[in-house]
């Protein structure tokens, strides 16, 4: 048998290595051409996630070079930066509060009245105030109790005698000293409509059910548009339909602007008034709020039904909430300082002055031209103060609050002289 040449068997050997390293390269170069198209479809993928997302960035890195110059000499000489795409240019706009220039002069019709509608109807934080507190100390009486009885006496004998000078008018006067337990009331049992005041022991109830976990200040209420019940409302005059409150804001409200509506809101979380009557009336219920009593207002016209009370009885509740505050002033801060920041106008501050501490409850039924104040007042004693009138009008009731209070302030500070 012939033997095969040499030569040849080796030329063989070669080509077939040559086409297996083409395989393996064709292979090679599939591979990566594959894996470069996997990729740049990729990348075109999340161009669009990319605009959507940060759509102040896009064009930013196709700036030509004319453009990136021309920018870099702005910046030098006017030394603010400056964008090159109209997006970036009205962010930055937006995030200096600079002047827009809007290209018509005036807007139309249908973008003014849209503005004027347009309404958030999502509860507004609230934000508590600063805490108000009480003098720590007060300066001691400079006279003897007795001058102090006979100056009481005197107190007294002066406001009954302008009761009788102006006989045309009903007025209820009570009187507590904080400190010394003294007191003077003069007609402070006869029936009064309180009006708003009513919101003093309301709210105490409120913070006591909070205290308990029956009530929530972060619980919401809806407006629906309806009228305030017996009285004005800074809701239903300031918002229309759908607007929300926290819970905490209707209180605010109740307190310092006498928004019966928000008042209104409290009382239908808290279950009603008459759920919360007997936690109220343990305090005091000389009238009973909820039944129907008969009395002769100041026109000598014969009255009879319920939601009156009286001058003590608010005189009490102030006093409670006082005391309630001192043993507990974490959870009452919040009514001290809405009592505080009343916005309600009284005559006792005319007395008393701006420097002194005035926390007070106003009250008003027009129907009825009732007039009511409770006041704790941090003066040279810490004191509360309950006047009420049936008069011509809230001037002249401003009127009387301010005489009687100063008589008040007199004998304090006569008591301190």
């Amino acid at each position: 048998m012939k033997r095969p040449n040499p030569t040849f068997l080796t030329k063989a050997v070669e080509i077939k290595e040559k086409r297996h390293n083409r395989i393996k390269i064709a292979i090679i170069v599939i591979a990566v051409l594959s894996l470069l198209t996997i990729f740049v479809i990729k990348v075109a993928s999340m161009q669009q996630v990319y605009r959507e997302r940060f759509p102040e960035l896009v064009g930013a890195g196709t700036a030509t070079a004319a453009e990136t110059a021309e920018s870099s000499e702005s910046s030098e000489q006017e030394e603010i930066p400056v964008t090159e795409t109209a997006e970036a240019s009205e962010e930055t706009t937006e995030d200096i509060l600079a002047p827009v220039v809007v290209q018509d002069d005036e807007p139309t019709e249908e973008t003014t009245a849209s503005e004027e509608t347009e309404q958030n109807n999502a509860p507004d934080v609230f934000v508590e105030s600063d805490p108000v507190y009480f003098s720590d100390s007060y300066p001691l009486q400079t006279i003897s109790h007795e001058d102090r009885d006979v100056e009481l006496d005197q107190l007294k004998q002066d406001v009954i005698n302008y009761m009788d000078l102006y006989s045309n008018e009903r007025i209820c006067f009570r009187y507590v000293n904080l400190s010394s337990n003294e007191t003077l009331g003069i007609n402070d049992l006869d029936p009064i409509v309180p009006g708003g005041a009513i919101t003093l022991p309301v709210s105490i109830a409120y913070y006591e059910r909070i205290d308990k976990g029956w009530t929530y200040p972060t619980s919401v209420v809806t407006y629906q548009g309806e009228e305030a019940p017996e009285g004005s409302s800074y809701i239903a005059d300031t918002y229309e339909a759908g607007k929300q409150f926290y819970l905490r804001t209707c209180a605010n409200l109740a307190v310092t602007m006498n928004d019966n509506l928000a008042l209104q809101y409290m009382l239908d979380s808290m279950g009603g008034l008459e759920n919360n009557w007997s936690a109220i009336s343990s305090i005091s219920s000389y009238i009973n709020y909820t039944d129907s009593v008969i009395y002769t207002d100041f026109e000598g016209e014969l009255q009879r039904g319920p939601h009156r009370t009286s001058a003590y009885d608010l005189a009490a509740y102030a006093e409670y909430l006082y005391t309630a505050y001192i043993n507990d002033p974490d959870l009452y801060q919040p009514l001290i300082n809405d009592l505080a920041a009343s916005e309600k106008p009284t005559g006792i501050r005319t007395a008393f002055g701006e420097d002194t501490l005035i926390l007070h409850m106003s009250g008003t039924d027009v129907e009825y031209s009732a007039y009511t104040d409770v006041a704790i007042i941090d003066a040279e004693e810490p004191v509360i103060l309950v006047i009420y009138c049936e008069c011509s009008s809230a001037d002249r009731a401003a009127t009387i609050q301010a005489d009687l209070a100063t008589y008040l302030a007199r004998y304090l500070t006569y008591c301190h002289s």
